[in-house]
This record gives structure tokens, C-alpha cells and sequence, in this order.
């Protein structure tokens, strides 16, 4: 029961990413129209801004839930279906609209507007169409929901004379009545759903401060096992983020909160408080005092090389936001240290929260941004220098105290395992260059065809015990994650040792291994070499 709920949620968990991830690209652009807009520009610069910025915010962030539903059934399905489930994705969420308005026409309970619009009528005005509000979480269920049929069903075979209707034809003839009777069932349910998210939301914001403690505890504790998806999606773009109504129209989750406040800051005279799940150091300052207390408390003969490894990851956390390279390299020395990890990151958004940072940061490059796109006023983004240094200080102080305490066995010490020193030292460790020694030894019994393929790649598959032993495969920001099907086939010593990976972690038959921001190349290559080995079987063994 464990394998399946820890493998259902890493696929969702891949999948609610696809969006989320565009949704990050669409946060740059909008800081950059919301810079354009400043006073000080000339006219015609504030009108581009203004042009670009109502474009994105109507187009994308109004159109979110329609966007998760596509997205999410596209990255469920499997690659055979993944055209067929963006189709219905869109079908599905189009029929849904106008079943759930034409029941509510039926039954005589269309909201009435009032000074406010249809705020507060528990309805909204989607494409048009006035329906339940449901928020994001409308496109979350409907993409799950066809995802799973699509791979449920979408191999049906009917009769010859049937079979234009056979396959995913089918899957949407069930998709067109199972979405009507939800949509009806909708209208009776969801009130009362959104009556116990109110009450989430309001008990939530009477904790203050101690709300994003626990929060960013909790997001740390849960990224060893990849579910953190779970607690961040939902605060930032569904109502338990919170709900707001700025210049007229209306917002829920904190990350839309932010964007719109982003582009209307004179319609508002204090920021939202949710904004505090987004002021955070976790990937800026924080890398920074982890790696300057890995140096500090490494023998003096090592530090030049443990610079060589942590300078490039912490520079990859700063301007990609992705800290799992450099976590993984205490995660599997202790636990504890892990534990404090977590409590540091909780402390920074607590006392980030506390003097009143009210931007959105978690790069540092949308951290200089947003401080020129947002008014001082309302971010005081002045005091993100300050904050910088105490949080980075604080955990530098906190590991150094941790290592020295408990004696942990961190990179460059005299109990530490010396696999990364040495790849800095001879630079043998580098993939590219382990790749073509490799290559060069095995040139003379490798065929023309295999030969393209790169060491890494074909130690991947090796050490997952070969490519009939591999389940399913994918992808997140920074992990490979993958089902097998016999765990005594594994070879664990080559996947650490010589796959270029920054760590390695197994929970029952779910291999999860972190290799950074190139993840998905890697990904890439090993699935081309699982197709060439798919029509060339007897090269498996080479």
C-alpha cells in the first residue's frame, strides 16, 4: 500500500510541476513589466508594460486551472496517449463548464451579482460562463481524472466495423457523461468543501509568524521523499494561500496574490500575508552559510578543493533556486544535521515574516528584480541585506556546531569519504571526461551504434539492473525517479559511484537518483538508450 501511495504521488508530483514551472517563467516576465511601469519610465515603456502585463495576467493567470488540467492529464498519460489526454483535457474542462451552468440554470441557482460582482456567491465567471467556483483545484481533479482514464481504458478494442470508436475515442465517450454527472454533483459538494477551506484558511492565518515556521519546516522534512509538491501547490495557487480582492477582481493563492499585487500596487495599502510563504532565503543566503561551514570545518589541505565542488552548486542554488545538489551532501551523513537544516529554514521565513519582507524571492535573481519592480513601501525590500546576513550566519553557526558536536563526517574532513575530493583533485570524477576514458577502454568491443551512447547513460541502466528490470522512469527538477521491478537486481555501488550523481535514495522498489538542473538531458539519453536496446536486445550486455 506504502509502494503504491509513494508511487502515485511522485507521478502527481511530476506532473503538477509541468505547469508550475511556466508559471515561474510567467512570475519573471510580469516583474519585468511591473518594472516598465514605474513612474520613472517614459510613456511609452509604461505603456508596454501595462500592455504585456494585462495580457499575461488575463490570459495566464486568469486561465490557471484550465492550464493545470491540460498540463496535469498531458504528464499523466502515457506517451502513446499524451496528444490524445491534451485533447480531452480541454474537451473535458469546456464540458464541465457548460453542464455545471446549464444545471444551475435548471435548478434555478445561478448567483445574482452584486456591488461586488459574484464575490463572496461561491460562483464565477469562467471563459464566460458562470459556474461554481472552484478554483484551480477544478483543473487539478479533471486532469487527474483524465490522465487516468486515458491509461486506463485508452487500449479498449471494439468490434472492426467499430474501431474508429475504439481506443481513446472510447475514453472520452465515458469522459462526456462522467463529467456531466460530476459537474451536477459539483454544485451540491462543493459548497461544503469550500466551507472547510475557509475554515483551513482562517485557522492558518490566525498562527502569524509561526504559520511560515512550519511551513518551511515541513518543506525541507518532505523533500527527501519528493512529496514537499504536496505542502507548497496548494498555499500558492489554490484558496488555502489565501484569497484577495485587488482592483476589482479576485485572487487566490499566495503566488497569484503576489502577481496581481505586483501589477496594481496602487490599489492596495498593505500586502497580504500570505505573501510570507514567498520571502524566502532558502536557496539564497542559506547555501551560502552551509557551504562556508563545510569549508570551515574541513582539514586546511582540502579546502581549495572543497571550494572547486561547493562554489559551482551554491552558485546553482542562487541562480536556479535548486539547493538538492548541495543537500545531498550532508541528507545521507546524519539526520540530524538534516533536522537543523529544517529548523533554519523554517527560522528564516519566521523571522523574514517578523520584520516585514513583503516580496516574493526564492532565486536571486527574481530577489533583485522584484526589489526594483515593487514599491519600498509595501515590500521593504530595504531589509533584505540584513536578513541576508543573519539568516546565512545562522546557519553557518548551526552547522558549524552540528559538525563539530556530533562529529559528522562532512566533505573535505578526516572521516569523510574522499569520492568528491578526489574527482576535484584529478578532475577524473567530471562525467564528461569519465565518459571518454571509459569510451576509449571499451572502444574496441563496443559496436558502431552502442558507441554513441555515453558511460553514464549505460551505468544508469546497469545499475537499475538493466532495462527489463525498469518499471517506469521519470523526471523533476532535479531527481531521476524510477520504478523497478526487482530490487536484488540493483547495483547500488555503480549508481553512487559512477553516474555523476549527488546522491542516491531507495524506498522499496522507488529509485530516486539527484543529479541537478541537467536532469532532464539525462533523462533524455537514457530513454533513447532504452529504445535502442528495445531493438537491439542482444547489446544489453555491453
Amino acid at each position: 500500500m506504502k509502494g503504491k501511495f509513494m508511487k502515485s504521488a511522485n507521478v502527481f508530483s511530476r506532473a503538477i510541476i509541468q505547469p508550475v514551472m511556466f508559471m515561474a517563467v510567467t512570475g519573471i516576465i510580469l516583474s519585468v513589466c511591473a518594472i516598465l511601469k514605474l513612474d520613472l519610465m517614459p510613456t511609452i515603456l509604461k505603456d508596454t508594460g501595462n500592455f504585456i502585463y494585462n495580457i499575461l495576467s488575463s490570459g495566464m493567470i486568469g486561465q490557471l486551472s484550465c492550464i493545470f488540467c491540460v498540463g496535469i492529464a498531458t504528464a499523466l498519460a502515457k506517451p502513446k496517449y499524451k496528444t490524445d489526454a491534451a485533447i480531452l483535457g480541454i474537451v473535458t474542462y469546456l464540458i464541465f463548464l457548460f453542464a455545471n451552468n446549464s444545471w444551475l440554470q435548471l435548478t434555478h441557482r445561478l448567483a445574482k451579482p452584486n456591488s461586488q460582482g459574484l464575490f463572496g456567491t461561491g460562483q464565477n465567471m469562467v471563459f464566460g460562463i458562470q459556474v461554481t467556483d472552484m478554483g484551480v483545484f477544478l483543473g487539478i481533479i479533471l486532469g487527474i481524472l483524465v490522465g487516468w482514464m486515458v491509461n486506463k481504458w485508452g487500449n479498449i478494442k471494439l468490434h472492426k466495423y467499430l474501431s474508429p470508436y475504439a481506443g481513446t475515442k472510447s475514453v472520452y465517450i465515458i469522459l462526456v457523461f462522467v463529467t456531466i454527472l460530476f459537474a451536477i454533483a459539483i454544485t451540491y459538494v462543493w459548497p461544503a468543501v469550500n466551507w472547510v477551506i475557509e475554515n483551513i484558511v482562517k485557522v492558518m492565518s490566525t498562527t502569524g509568524s509561526i504559520g511560515f515556521f512550519f511551513y518551511g519546516f515541513l518543506n525541507r522534512m518532505l523533500l527527501p521523499v519528493g512529496l514537499h509538491h504536496f505542502l507548497w501547490m496548494p498555499l500558492f495557487y489554490t484558496p488555502l494561500g489565501g484569497t484577495a480582492r485587488i482592483a476589482g477582481k479576485l485572487y487566490t493563492g499566495a503566488f497569484n496574490i503576489w502577481l496581481a499585487e505586483l501589477g496594481n500596487p496602487s490599489h492596495i495599502t498593505a500586502m497580504h500575508q500570505s505573501i510570507g510563504y514567498l520571502s524566502n532565503f532558502g536557496s539564497i543566503s542559506l547555501p551560502i552559510g552551509i557551504a562556508f561551514a563545510f569549508w570551515k570545518m574541513s582539514e586546511p589541505k582540502n579546502r581549495q578543493k572543497v571550494a572547486a565542488i561547493l562554489i559551482p552548486t551554491v552558485t546553482t542554488a542562487f541562480l536556479a533556486g535548486v539547493t538538492e545538489p548541495l543537500e545531498f551532501m550532508f541528507l545521507f551523513l546524519s539526520p540530524l544535521l538534516w533536522l537543523a537544516h529544517s529548523v533554519v529554514y523554517g527560522i528564516s521565513l519566521f523571522l523574514t515574516n517578523i520584520v516585514g519582507i513583503d516580496i516574493q524571492f526564492d532565486t536571486g535573481i527574481n530577489m533583485i528584480i522584484n526589489s526594483f519592480a515593487f514599491p519600498a513601501r509595501l515590500g521593504h525590500q530595504y531589509l533584505i541585506p540584513i536578513m541576508f546576513v543573519v539568516t546565512g550566519l545562522l546557519e553557518y553557526f548551526v552547522f558549524v556546531f552540528m559538525i563539530k558536536r556530533f562529529n559528522i563526517p562532512t566533505i573535505g574532513r578526516a572521516n569523510a569519504d574522499e569520492t568528491l575530493l578526489n574527482g576535484a583533485e584529478s578532475e577524473d570524477e567530471s562525467v564528461e571526461q569519465a565518459e571518454e576514458k571509459l569510451a576509449q577502454t571499451d572502444s574496441a568491443t563496443e559496436s558502431a551504434d552502442t558507441a554513441k551512447f555515453d558511460n553514464q547513460t549505460k551505468n544508469i541502466v546497469a545499475g537499475l539492473g538493466g532495462p527489463e528490470n525498469i518499471d517506469e522512469m521519470i523526471n523533476c527538477y532535479t531527481r531521476l525517479r524510477v520504478d523497478v521491478k526487482d530490487t536484488n537486481k540493483l547495483d547500488m555501488d555503480l549508481l553512487k559511484q559512477k553516474t555523476g550523481t549527488k546522491g542516491v535514495m531507495q524506498d522499496g522498489n522507488n529509485i530516486q537518483i539527484v543529479f541537478g538542473v541537467d536532469v532532464e538531458s539525462i533523462h533524455d539519453k537514457v530513454d533513447e538508450y532504452l529504445d535502442y536496446l528495445k531493438k537491439h536486445p542482444s547489446e544489453s550486455g555491453k
